[in-house]
């Protein structure tokens, strides 16, 4: 069996290393593309880059590794301005949150992109038997497919927003807007690529501001008024720390009984010693109630505390549920809205 295993693996990698060099040329001699731009490729028609390797399916694999690394480096450059602009003026969290939302998006819309891509070329030069294979990317091509997905993501804002401005229910508001922001988010990320392929670095202008659409939304939080609800032992001593980390996602809490209610519970565990040090674990739950009783989301985190005294767990362990409703909060209702039936 294992012989017969080796040569399936074996057949398939000759099968892998035939597909990507078909159609390929193989140059004779050293290439203008090893030194600089290629004449059969030039720059103002084809993205192009290099790769090198001992054998050519390396090579290849690393030349489109190379052109995808390309991409991702002026991406990242042209979003690092956005970045800062955002950290100042949204809370720290928040900044946390878009920072690796576009790092994401930079990553999915590159791999996207480079499925373009092709092996035009490769070279082994004969000295020291070195394989180096050029990949290239059709601008014209590419940025038709850009600008295609960047009106399909337009066209699905103007649909969210349009949506959120004729719901009366607060949270479903919310969660068209937000979704409608997203969208917007993943346009950015597009256009800064597209202005990559885009000779003239102009794109597509964006319809909506994005510093208007963040705006819009968080005044409509703050219309989603909602009571918080602390049940279990732990009441007393949680309850501020709820409605602190509320008001700092940018909710207004309420003290109406017939709105949203934010459920929080704390199930602790005993206490327990191991290695000179005193250990609690907790299961914290976090649940939106609708005004008609009905759960439109629930998310639940494990906790852990350590102290070097029993008398110190407790506090320890508020500090983690301080620190996890501070950072998961925000994002989690805003989950539980985007999940709510429309």
């Amino acid at each position: 069996m294992p012989g017969r295993y080796q040569k399936l693996i074996l057949l398939g990698s000759i099968f892998l290393t035939a597909c990507l060099q078909t159609g390929v040329v193989v140059n004779a001699g050293e290439p203008d593309w090893l030194n600089g731009e290629s004449g059969s490729y030039p720059n103002a028609q084809y993205v192009y880059a290099t790769g090198s390797a001992s054998d050519a399916e390396t090579a290849q694999k690393r030349a489109q590794a190379n052109l995808s690394k390309v991409f991702e480096l002026r991406i990242r450059e042209s979003a690092t301005t956005t970045q800062e602009v955002q950290s100042r003026k949204i809370n720290g969290e928040e900044s946390v949150q878009s920072s690796r939302r576009i790092a994401t998006q930079i990553h999915v819309s590159t791999s996207k992109l480079i499925e373009g891509a092709r092996i035009v070329e490769h070279w082994q030069n004969p000295e020291d038997r070195t394989y180096f294979a050029l990949a290239v990317l059709d601008r014209r091509q590419a940025g038709n497919s850009l600008r295609a997905e960047i009106e399909r993501l337009d066209d699905a804002t103007a649909f969210k927003l349009n949506q959120a401005q004729s719901e009366t229910d607060s949270l479903l508001k919310i969660a068209a807007l937000w979704q409608s922001l997203g969208k917007q988010d993943e346009r950015r990320t597009l256009q800064k690529t597209l202005r990559v392929i885009d000779l003239s670095g102009r794109g597509v202008p964006a319809k909506w501001s994005g510093a208007e659409l963040e705006a819009g939304l968080q005044q409509a939080l703050k219309a989603l008024q909602m009571q918080a609800v602390v049940t279990g032992n732990s009441a007393d001593e949680l309850q501020p720390v709820l409605r602190a980390a509320m008001s700092q996602a940018g909710f207004v809490v309420s003290s109406a009984s017939d709105g949203y209610r934010l459920v929080l519970n704390v199930e602790t565990q005993a206490p327990f010693q191991q290695q000179g040090w005193y250990w609690q674990r907790a299961i914290m739950v976090l649940e939106l109630q609708a005004p008609d009783g009905g759960i439109r989301g629930q998310q639940s985190w494990p906790l852990k505390a350590s102290a070097s005294r029993a008398d110190q767990l407790s506090s320890r362990l508020r500090s983690g549920i301080e620190q996890k409703l501070k950072t998961e909060l925000g994002p989690t209702v805003l989950g539980f809205a985007s999940a709510a039936p429309s």
